[in-house]
């Protein structure tokens, strides 16, 4: 099988195995190819228990999106639909003093992970993405980080981390919107949650947002490459320190813009990006200043 197999992403034939991970990765490009193989080779023999716990390789791959990967569920509804009304009551018991031995710990990860779910799905979030998010949040609620937020702002502030960690641009507003957090406390406990797991990003770039917003707007690879060179005026000369990223990705397309005869309304680029039209003139009116062009911002 993966002799045959072709990267999607390099084209590269050459593969290896992660027999620990059940992963199957490109040497080329490191792309991920397929994951949660399983391994069909014989059991390793174990005589003392530090190496059968070692060596065993029973039951599927650990996943941070499911709350308790060595829990079993036998049957479902239909199947307990068939079951006569004496059953059905018992088993009905029995799932809930099942769910009063479990621990608060592993309550909280049934309510968060599915929340967490939710929420990727509605910002479109890659699979990785969201397992890292699940990574995070797992994190978070051992260290009792619960106790200073809420389920829901921590769910959304580790979503908010993973995406930075991934490299994908999304602004804070865009986050908020996808749940009923606003953007301030969202702020606050996502740099709350760097503090406290001590994780390390690298601050977002104005460049980052620039494809996608003028793709939405429909604007020529000229107007990014302009809007480009002035975001690097700006950084070359300091003055990128305390300017939000995504108003400054936006201003720049919006002044390339009237510079290259492209131009697009304030309320369509403010609605593209987020941002109010007032933060937006107030941006390009600075800009315009920094930059040394001669158009005018109304």
């Amino acid at each position: 099988m993966i002799v045959k197999e072709t990267c999607p992403d390099c084209g590269g034939h050459d593969f290896f195995h992660v027999k620990e991970k059940g992963e199957i990765i490109c040497k080329k490009c490191s792309f991920v190819l397929d994951e949660s193989v399983i391994d069909f080779g014989d059991e390793h023999r174990s005589f003392e228990f530090g190496d059968l716990e070692k060596n065993s390789r029973t039951g599927a791959p650990f996943d941070p999106r499911i709350a308790d990967n060595l829990g079993t569920a036998i049957g479902n509804s239909q199947d307990l639909a068939k079951l006569n009304a004496r059953t059905k009551k018992l088993i009905r018991r029995i799932k809930k003093k099942n769910s009063w031995t479990s621990s608060s710990l592993q309550q909280n990860l049934n309510t968060a992970l599915t929340n967490l779910k939710v929420v990727s799905g509605q910002l479109n979030v890659p699979d990785r993405v969201e397992k890292e998010a699940a990574g995070i949040y797992r994190e978070s609620a051992e260290k009792g980080l619960t106790l200073k937020r809420s389920i829901e702002n921590l769910v959304v502030g580790a979503i908010y981390i993973a995406c930075k960690m991934h490299g994908i641009a999304r602004s804070l507003k865009e986050f908020a919107d996808a749940s009923s957090v606003e953007v301030k406390i969202l702020a606050k406990t996502y740099k709350m949650m760097l503090r406290e797991l001590n994780i390390k990003i690298v601050p977002t770039d104005p460049v980052d947002f620039m494809g996608r917003f003028a793709s939405e707007l429909g604007l020529s690879a000229k107007i990014q490459t302009k809007a480009m060179s002035f975001i690097a005026f700006i950084k070359k000369k300091g003055l990128m320190s305390g300017l939000s990223p995504v108003s400054v990705a936006a201003s720049t397309l919006y002044i390339a813009g009237l510079v290259l005869g492209e131009k697009r309304t304030q309320k369509k680029i403010a609605e593209v990006s987020g941002i109010t039209e007032t933060t937006l003139r107030n941006r390009c009116k600075s800009m315009v200043r920094q930059l040394g062009i001669k158009v005018k911002i109304r």
